[in-house]
């Protein structure tokens, strides 16, 4: 029999602030994290928003120890972790962290400008030339194998990069390696940070807002008006227990991870209709595997993110799911103030499932104004809405990769 899977603690380092309970206020407040960017000089270049987390002081969670060797993401993540846990009461009132306990974190570009610029050093300077430290936090997975160091965790650390999915397929491997009964606790979550390289990657590709000639650099899920999405950064960290572990140790629940749902949807050959389809798909299979129908949905957590495209393959994938019940189901992106953090992205929506779960609340859709008929769903515009949410779906989409969907219920426990 599979084990039943809960989600215990929710750490978060974000635009909008730190730790869960800043994150809600100034997201439910309808600020916006979006800024002119002050991480880079974007003087030369056409994009000049991002959602950038500003004012961090690591050595509040961390210590002082070490820090000026790790990246700007290792921070993030480790920084995150520590909420998490203090969040769940893991290290507090005798609880602890079983030996078991892992890390399951996805990231897209993980630490790809630290390795590509030490690649340059080595290339430039030669090796005998660089000091061993300055190796020490540039492997793509260094962040999470160095929260598993940092917070002494000796169970599977495990770095997932599905493009922007990352997140959302880390805290579904996470589910299963509970549902299976091969740990016990977990930590999951996500984590990107802002680059030059990230910045010139999706620039290039025309993926940015105001990245096309003479189009407004807005960030509008949804809306007629989108033409891209605004760069985010972030770690969103949930601490996720075996329901009898965290029943024993008196663990407060947000929520039960019930449902995960996959499916590949890229590649340029296939069409807007079996892209929609494998969208519809997924949600379907998070679904079934939750125990639930359509009918039971409180709440779809978009991924609206403001491109084109994938927005409109999203939309007529809900409508398909829907049919009939489509003005019945509240739909939702937080998009429109945190960016798109692509690779934490579905951990970062998460989190927002989570919290609103928790208040019975659904913060609206910021900047839409523009309705697009082909993209009409039931969104949360105007003022919040009070609803009891009992099940939620999380939709996580990359356009030339994954599509992933997780499932999550409010808790008998």
């Amino acid at each position: 029999m599979k084990k039943r899977t809960v989600i215990t603690g929710i750490g978060i380092i974000s635009p909008l602030g730190f730790g869960h309970e800043e994150f809600w206020k100034n997201l439910a407040g309808g600020h916006s994290g979006i800024a002119p960017i002050t991480s880079l000089d974007v003087s030369g270049y056409p994009c000049k928003l991002a959602a950038e987390v500003k004012g961090l002081n690591p050595s509040e969670y961390l210590g002082d120890k070490g820090l000026k060797y790790l990246t700007k993401g290792t921070k993030f993540l480790a920084s995150a972790t520590k909420l998490a846990l203090e969040d769940a009461k893991l290290f507090q009132n005798g609880n602890h962290c079983p030996d078991d306990t892992g890390v399951v974190i996805g990231s897209a570009l993980g630490n790809y400008p630290q390795t590509t610029d030490y690649t340059y050093e080595i290339l430039k300077r030669g090796p005998e030339k660089l000091l061993p430290m300055d190796s020490y936090d540039v492997a793509l997975n260094s962040s999470t194998n160095f929260a598993s160091v940092f917070f002494k965790l000796t169970g599977p650390s495990r770095t997932i990069t599905s493009g922007f999915t990352s997140s959302a397929d880390a805290i579904g491997d996470a589910f299963s390696l509970i549902q299976t009964n091969r740990v016990d606790v977990l930590i999951a979550g996500g984590v990107e940070q802002i680059s030059l390289d990230s910045y010139i990657i999706f620039l290039m590709q025309k993926l940015l807002a105001g990245s096309q000639d003479s189009e407004p650099e807005i960030s509008a899920p949804f809306d007629k008006r989108r033409n891209g999405f605004i760069l985010g950064e972030g770690s969103y960290v949930f601490v996720i227990e075996d329901m009898e572990y965290a029943r024993r140790r008196g663990a407060r629940v947000y929520a039960e991870l019930t449902g995960h749902g996959l499916a590949y949807m890229g590649a340029r050959r296939f069409s807007l209709e079996e892209k929609t389809e494998r969208v519809k798909n997924t949600m379907e299979q998070a679904l079934e595997q939750a125990g639930q129908s359509k009918d039971s949905l409180g709440l779809i957590c978009a991924n609206g993110n403001s491109s084109k495209q994938t927005d409109l393959i999203e939309a007529r994938a809900v409508k398909a799911l829907l049919g009939d019940g489509l003005r019945d189901v509240p739909v939702s992106s937080i998009k429109s103030q945190t960016g798109e953090c692509y690779g934490a992205s579905g951990a970062m929506q998460m989190a927002f499932c989570l919290l609103a779960m928790e208040k019975s609340t659904i913060p609206p859709m910021r900047n839409y104004k523009v309705p697009d008929p082909e993209c009409e769903l039931n969104f949360v515009l105007g003022d919040e809405l009070k609803q009891d949410i009992k099940v939620a779906i999380v939709n996580s989409l990359d356009l030339n990769g994954n599509c992933t969907s997780l499932v999550v219920e409010k808790s008998d426990m």
